[in-house]
């Protein structure tokens, strides 16, 4: 492992070479999950639509919805 590390290390590179390597180093130890998590734009989901605080429901449960027939 030391041996590679110091090639990449020792190796002549321009900009792109560089941006390449650190964004492949960044992907290797970021998980590419979290990568794709953080590009990908939130999906917000019902439960965060709720309004949290004093007064938002009833007696502190939760407020009833109108039931279809």
């Amino acid at each position: 492992m030391k041996k590679e590390i110091d090639e990449i290390l020792q190796k002549r590179m321009d900009r792109k070479d560089f941006l390449k390597h650190v964004g492949m180093g960044v992907a290797v130890i970021t998980g590419t999950a979290g990568v794709v998590k953080l590009l990908r734009p939130e999906q917000k989901t019902e439960q965060q639509n709720v309004a949290m605080g004093y007064g938002s429901s009833v007696f502190g449960g939760v407020k009833a919805t109108a039931q279809k027939s």
